[in-house]
């Protein structure tokens, strides 16, 4: 059985993709129209780049044919100008619209730099009632040892950092909490009804917090409440002498939805609530990475700048705490959890797990066999990539920031 989820309620759909100015949430039901639309037009001629370096969706961004669209973030907006507030201040003007406007304060927690900043804020002010909910899915983290092991270093700190929240606040801290990802039936029901924006985020990925099946729900209130997520930080590119913000599709999961289907779903670093936050945070990585640059006798252009935003990149932590960004231990404060020894461990821990799970397999194959079989039918495979099964990035528009002055 599925469940209700907030994710399924209109007001919490904070990205589209629009192609030819229809709104899509699907990036295999937008591609699949514009790959009929050229089929329909009977056009032979392929567009002329202006950068060679540029992908086709990059292009079609730039062109404002097909690009990725977020709540809050306005192409046409100044975002030249820096906010005049600080970091801090405009976490402090989100966290206070937030304590007005909910009476139960929920946050998607990890302890990494986004959710422990975004705590760290609600902590500063002496916000009432707000629950840390860290999950774990129960087919196959629950039961690794890697996991394990995290979610007792990650308990053990927040107590302690939270503690005066926790005795005279009201907090609530919720550590390894499990959720049910869906069944095979409901799992194919979900992409053939393309409900969710990324086919490589939301299905490729079998556990994805999209494949929640709401069984499990820990926060039910008759109150007025919220979920807020870490979503997401500033992507940075280079585009005619400018560094910009740009973002694509593929960088941001579908959140999960483990609490009360009622919810408000809130983005504490993009959205229209406070809009300055996004723009803050833009320009302090900017001028980061300016300045790494000149240290390094690095040239700024587009693959150097988005080689920042790797969280391989070696100033990956001096890029955060520049921005303003902290996590809840030096081990969080890393990206040791998406891409060093701890992923690893965990990800073959995880495979050994999936290997024997009958209904996972069945996921697999059937996930496969529809990209296979209907998305490659229905797509133009520029749009692909084929051998991994997954889509092209489809990016927003570049807003520019600073001007790129080389040393």
């Amino acid at each position: 059985m599925i469940f209700e989820s907030l994710n399924h309620n209109p007001k919490n759909k904070h990205n589209h993709i629009k192609a030819n100015g229809k709104v899509f949430h699907s990036d295999i039901e937008a591609l699949a129209y514009v790959t009929a639309l050229v089929q329909r037009s009977g056009s032979v001629n392929k567009p002329t780049m202006d950068d060679k370096r540029q992908s086709l969706t990059d292009y079609l961004a730039r062109k404002g044919f097909l690009e990725f669209c977020m709540t809050g973030v306005d192409p046409e907006d100044d975002w030249r100008t820096e906010p005049e507030q600080t970091f801090h201040q405009l976490c402090d003007n989100m966290c206070r619209i937030i304590e007005q406007e909910y009476d139960d304060i929920n946050i998607s927690y990890s302890g990494g730099t986004d959710s422990d900043t975004i705590a760290e804020a609600f902590l500063r002010r002496g916000t009432r009632n707000v629950t840390l909910i860290n999950v774990a899915n129960m087919p196959v983290q629950k039961k690794t040892s890697a996991r394990k092991w995290l979610a007792q270093h990650t308990g053990e700190a927040v107590k302690v950092k939270y503690a005066h929240a926790i005795s005279n606040l009201g907090w609530r801290v919720m550590m390894f909490q499990g959720w049910q990802p869906t069944d095979v039936r409901h799992y194919e029901k979900s992409f053939l009804e393309r409900e969710f924006v990324s086919w490589h985020k939301d299905y490729n990925n079998i556990h994805a917090w999209a494949q929640n099946s709401g069984e499990v729900t820990m926060a039910r209130h008759n109150k007025k409440s919220c979920w807020v997520v870490g979503l997401e930080k500033p992507h940075l590119t280079v585009h005619n002498g400018w560094y910009c913000f740009q973002m694509h599709h593929n960088l941001m999961d579908t959140p999960l939805s483990c609490v009360d289907p009622n919810s408000d779903l809130i983005h504490f670093w993009l959205n229209d609530i406070v809009p300055e936050l996004i723009k803050k945070m833009s320009h302090a990585k900017c001028r980061e990475i300016k300045k790494i640059f000149k240290e390094q006798g690095i040239t700024a252009n587009k693959q150097t700048v988005e080689n920042m935003n790797q969280k391989t990149c070696k100033y990956y932590q001096r890029i955060n705490r520049a921005m303003g960004l902290s996590g809840l231990t030096k081990f969080l404060m890393s990206a040791e959890t998406h891409v060093g020894r701890f992923r690893t461990e965990d990800l073959a821990q995880q495979r050994e797990l999936i290997l024997n799970d009958r209904q996972v397999s069945d996921k697999i194959l059937l996930r496969d066999k529809y990209f296979d079989q209907v998305i490659v039918k229905e797509t133009n495979n520029e749009l692909l990539n084929i051998n991994s099964r997954k889509t092209m990035d489809i990016y927003s528009k570049a807003i520019p920031i600073l001007p790129v002055e080389q040393e």
